[in-house]
Order: C-alpha cells, then structure tokens, then sequence
C-alpha cells in the first residue's frame, strides 16, 4: 500500500501552534487509522460491477474499532451489511458511507475541501437532530473516496474521519488510571453493564457511581438526559468512550466529536469539568488499562453553522495528506483472477448496453457438444467467452497433423504417434485456458443409419441418451448428415434445444431446434429440425467417395463464423422466458429459427420453417416407435436404409408422386375449354 505520487489539491486542517492553550494542558486527540481486509475490495468489485455500475453513491458502510490500544479502523466484507448481529465479539462499530468514483480523473480533481464539508454537515445535522444520540455509533463516522481500477485490481482511496475544528479542550489535570478510582467490584460491574449493552450502544455510554461502591451502567441518551437534569446528588457520573488509542495521555478519535455532542446538547456544562472514562483494555481484562480524563470543556461554542469548520481526512504513511492505494493483482488466486477478469468483461455489457443481459443462466447452462472438430471447437471458446463453466464433448476421432491449423483446442503435440482422442484433448485445454472450466471429454461413436452396425451401437444409444437429458442445450456439429439423426430424435425425445451447425464450401446453416411448443391452443407451431425438409433417410454418404468428397472442405472462415453464430443464437434463446416462436425477440435482438450464409456474396437470410409431420427424426409417429419397440426400432434404423422412410410413410408418398400422371395441353385446348376469357 502507499500513497498516490499525483497531488491532489490543499487540505485544510487545524493548526495548533497558534493556539495560546499551553501544550501541556491542551487536550490532544489520537486520530483513527484506516485498516481493510482484501475481502472488502472483492466486494467492492462485485457491487460496482454488478449493482452500482455508473451510479456514483453514498454507499452505507460499517466499520469496526476496539478499545485495546489499538488506534484502527477496519473493514471487511461484511462492513456492507447493515444488520450487525455480532453480540459476543465486543467490537464497537462506526457507522459511514463510501463513495466510489467511475474514473481516476473524477477521483483526483473532486475538491476535497468541498467533499469534506459535505460529509461533516451530514455528521451535524445527525448531532443536532439528536439521531447519533439514539445512534451513538454514527458518533464516530467516515467516508471513503475511492476509484476501483477494475481491470488491474487497483484500488485507490481516500478515509475521512470528519470532526469539528472547534472548539479546543483542555486537561484540568494529569490523567490517572481508573484504578485509583474504581474498585475491583466496580470494575465486575461495569464489566457486566458494558456487555449487556447493544453492539450500537457499546461505543458511547454513561456511569452513574455512589458511595457504596455500586455503579450504574447507562447509555448514552439516558446519561444525557441525566446531565440536563442535573440534581446534584451524592452520586458521580462519568461520560464513557471505548478509547482505540494506543497513546497514555490522549485520547481516541471518537471522544472529539463526543465532547462536541455533549456541548451542542448541555449547554449547562460548557464551563464544567466533565469527568470522562478512556474505557481500554476488554472484558476479559476487566478493562484494567482504562484512563480517566477531567476535561474542561469550552465556553467558546460555535452555533453558526456556516462558521463551522471540519476537519479529518486521513494521513499516509509518510504523514502527509494524500490517497493510497493498494495493489492487489499479485497477491490473488491466478485462478480466481482468471474467473473475475472473464466476468468482468461480460458484466460491463449490463452498464449501459443490455442492463436486462442475464448473465447467471448462460453460466449455469450445461453444454454438450457433439463433435470436437473445426465447429467443436470453436463453439467450445465462444462458450467460455460467455461464461459457461460446464461443456461436455463427445467425439470418436483422435487429433491428426491436419487439425491443429484449422482446430484451435489442438496443439502439434497432440498429433505425435495419434494416441490422442479429440474429445479428451479438447476437455484438457479447455482447462488450461480457464482453469474453472469444469470439462469433459466423452470418447464415442454415435450409431448412424445405413453404417455397419457395431457391438456398441445400443450401449452407445442409452450413454447419448443420458448425456442430452442431463444437459441444457445440445450443440451437434458432426461433419456428416447420418451421424446427426440420433442426437435430433433424442434431443425432441428429451426437449432439448439443440443447435445444429452445417458446412458447406462457402455456406453455412445454423439451425434451432428441438423444443416443444408450450402453448398448443395460442397457434404456435413446432420449429422444423435439420431433417424437415428432407424426404429421404440418412445413409452412408462416404460410400463410394473420393478424397475430397469425404473431407469437410470449405473456406477456413465458414466455420469461425457458424460456430460464432451458434453460440449467439443459444445465448439469445435462453434470454427468452416464454416465447420460442421463430424471430422472437429478446434483450440482444431477435431469435430466429435458422441462418443462412453465403459466403462467395456475403449475404445471410433468417428463414423460419415449421417442423414436418412425416420427418424422419422429429415426428411423433418416429418417437413414439422408440419408445414403445426401442430395441427392436434401433435395429431396423442401422440395418435397413428404407425404414425410416417406410414408417414415416415417406415411400408412399414418393409413389404418389411417381404415379401422377402430367398431361400437356396446348393452346386450343385451353381456347376450346372455355376456361380462361379475355376481359378488355
């Protein structure tokens, strides 16, 4: 920590060598110093980013101060909560504001003087209004100028402790130890009032004493009310401060503004001795290193308020009144700074950009990506660019040389001898680079129709299966149209959304599908899948392919860009809370059903289509078959090509069609007919 190198402006603060009260008589008060934990600037962060964005407020604090020679004030994540339940800890509290400005330059040419002002006009009128009476904890008050450089983890601030200038006050003895004064049962008894007084009450209080040793602890608007009413018994009263001062002569910080109180509310006393306890020590210590000050008070009292001066920021280590600032960027958690520099990016669009932007659901969103490759992986980065912490992948493949250039979760490293499975490597650098990541990697191959049936294919079946029901959106991005069918039927089979992303040499498809219409009666419509327009069933289509045929080959950028706009396109959806239709609208734009780009024109379309009552992957008549025959479904789909076409009753519809006779007419015959008359 240290002190900001810029100047800030002059700051106005007494000056007692021109005063013509003797030094030894004249009472000296031991300023606070300012003391915050690491976790109260991860707070800071938190609510600036997610709560008071551009708004400059006077945000309610709480700090902490103890009577046990210790001259601090600190803070820490919990000084933000305003409910202070902490009955057995014997801490006093302050009550003050922060207020955290949305630019260095703001920070630094604010005037202080002016700012000072503010904040000790707010302490008088809470005195005269006698709210820090029933309050006392707003008797020690602060405030905090600070600037929160956000991206650096760099916090620059400023305390003030605002007191009065005036008037001054003088010892009308040397202090002495409460122990001459107080007896051990004195000592039980004031032990036993202090903690049975509340938290906000134990700061500032008062003590009633008489002859017979027995002691009477008050608070502080009862002791008030006693000096008004002054009826001059035999008994002594003491006016009692918890005392953070680590110096035997002075006194804390909080006895100035108290004393002021005191004047303000009993003008009878201005020219009395008040006797005044230094509380120090804890109860565990029978507060034995306590002090007591006789303190003659002031006749001079300021009731003008525009005279009143105030005084009270801060001095830094080198004594000087200037800013600090604290560096915390190398002391935090790599990982966790890695996790807050992510969010911090992504909570600024909420400032001004999308402040409806719901952040926490894309997080909480779990992602199953079917295909590690070109698609695969580029989806997977732009998931981690929106704050996903879950992505699951599945793919059979193992990294070649080929993949690493055009597929960014791969290294060379990973192609050497070809051990390597895709979906594992995939799942292991998405934890280097965001170690939060919470990935896996699932190594599978998915059963395909018109492919030789493998072993596996129904064990295979059931694990797809399960991963889309435990995942919140589906991403298939596997390089060939068969291999997309299951993952379809399962995901309508679940309501699931899935998003499916196609290649073609200079085109792209980027579709949404999957989910179920909720309101039948409303008149919406069922989006169509990848399969809805098809009216022929998946098949091998790497039979009888030459090389450039079975490769995926296409411009390198279609890819960067569909696998972009897949991810867009789910972020965009999950704003939606009702409405699924196609070209809905949400907090970023619209939601369309499909996107179609053309690269070779640079032209994209938004088509919408409802889904097809015949498809061979989404229909019902196709899922209710695997439901009810699932084995017996799985089999005919992998060894019989025409299956699907035949349940679905696609075959018979290509008949009709082959057997409608076209006849052709020429001109007479439509003159002769009579069916078309020219109208002048």
């Amino acid at each position: 920590m240290d002190s900001l190198p810029e100047t800030v402006g002059t700051i106005n603060n007494e000056d007692y060598s021109k005063t013509s009260i003797k030094d030894e008589t004249l009472l000296r008060f031991e300023p606070f110093s300012s003391c915050l934990d690491p976790n109260f600037w991860f707070k800071v962060c938190q609510l600036k980013l997610e709560v008071d964005k551009l708004d400059e407020i006077h945000r309610p604090l709480t700090g902490y101060y103890t009577s046990n020679n210790n001259p601090y004030m600190s803070f820490d994540c919990s000084s933000f909560n305003q409910e202070v339940n902490d009955e057995t800890s014997f801490k006093c509290i302050a009550r003050g504001y922060c207020l955290n400005k949305n630019t260095i330059d703001s920070f630094k040419t604010c005037d202080k003087n002016e700012l000072l002002k503010k904040f000790g006009e707010r302490l008088l009128n809470d005195f005269q209004s006698g709210k820090a009476i029933e309050d006392p904890s707003l008797i020690p008050t602060f405030d905090i100028l600070m600037y929160t450089d956000l991206k650096r983890y760099i916090f620059y601030f400023w305390f003030a402790f605002p007191s009065f200038s005036g008037p001054k006050y003088c010892l009308n003895d040397v202090p002495t130890s409460l122990k001459n004064t107080f007896s051990p049962t004195q000592f039980d008894l004031l032990v036993f009032g202090f903690k049975n007084l509340k938290i906000d009450q134990r700061g500032f209080f008062g003590i009633v004493s008489t002859k017979e040793e027995n002691l009477t602890v008050m608070t502080l608007k009862e002791y008030i009310d006693l000096l008004k009413n002054n009826t001059g018994n035999d008994s002594v009263g003491y006016l009692v401060f918890a005392d953070p001062s680590d110096l035997l002569n002075n006194p804390g910080w909080p006895l100035r503004n108290l004393l002021y109180l005191i004047l303000l509310h009993c003008p009878s006393i201005r020219t009395s001795v008040l006797k005044v306890i230094a509380l120090r020590g804890s109860p565990s210590t029978k507060f034995s290193a306590s002090m007591l000050f006789n303190i003659k008070l002031s006749s001079e009292m300021i009731l003008r308020q525009d005279a009143i001066k105030f005084v009270g920021w801060e001095k830094n280590s080198k004594g000087m009144f200037c800013p600090k600032y604290v560096d915390l960027s190398k002391t935090m958690d790599s990982t966790k700074q890695a996790k807050a520099s992510v969010d911090l990016n992504l909570k600024l669009m909420k400032w001004r950009i999308a402040p409806d932007l719901n952040l926490d659901i894309v997080a909480q969103s779990k992602c199953l990506i079917i295909g590690a490759g070109t698609l695969g992986c580029c989806v997977a980065r732009n998931l981690m660019a929106w704050g996903v912490h879950n992505i699951t992948f599945i793919d059979s493949g193992k990294v070649s040389y080929s993949n690493p250039v055009r597929q960014s979760l791969y290294r060379h490293s990973h192609c050497i001898n070809s051990n390597t499975y895709k979906a594992i490597a995939a799942a292991d650098v998405l934890r280097e680079i965001h170690p939060e990541i919470n990935s896996t990697g699932v190594v599978m191959s998915i059963p395909m129709p018109g492919h030789v049936a493998n072993i596996d294919d129904h064990k295979n079946v059931d694990l797809l299966s399960k991963l889309i029901e435990d995942n919140d959106v589906i991403f298939l991005l596997t390089d060939s149209r068969e291999s997309r069918w299951l993952p379809t039927m399962l995901s309508t089979l679940h309501n699931k959304l899935a998003i499916t992303a196609a290649l073609g040499f200079e085109s792209y498809l980027v579709l949404r599908h999957g989910v179920e219409v909720q309101n039948v009666s409303s008149g919406e419509k069922k989006l169509g899948c990848y399969f809805c327009n098809d009216v022929t069933a998946p098949g091998n289509s790497l039979v009888d392919k030459t090389l450039d045929q079975q490769c995926t080959v296409t411009r390198p950028g279609v890819s960067n860009i569909a696998g972009a706009l897949a991810v867009e396109l789910f972020v965009s959806y999950i704003q939606l809370k009702h409405n699924v239709l196609a070209n809905a609208k949400c907090c970023l734009g619209i939601v369309p059903h499909s996107i179609r780009g053309f690269i070779s024109d640079f032209q994209q379309i938004t088509p919408f289509t409802s889904s097809f009552f015949q498809c061979i992957a989404c229909s019902p008549i196709v899922i209710n078959d695997f439901l009810n025959k699932k084995e017996e479904f799985l089999s005919n789909v992998f060894t019989n090509p025409n299956y699907l076409e035949d349940l679905t009753g696609l075959t018979s519809l290509k008949n009709e069609f082959e057997n409608i006779q076209i006849f052709e007419m020429n001109d007479s015959d439509v003159e002769d007919s009579g069916t078309y008359s020219e109208q002048v």
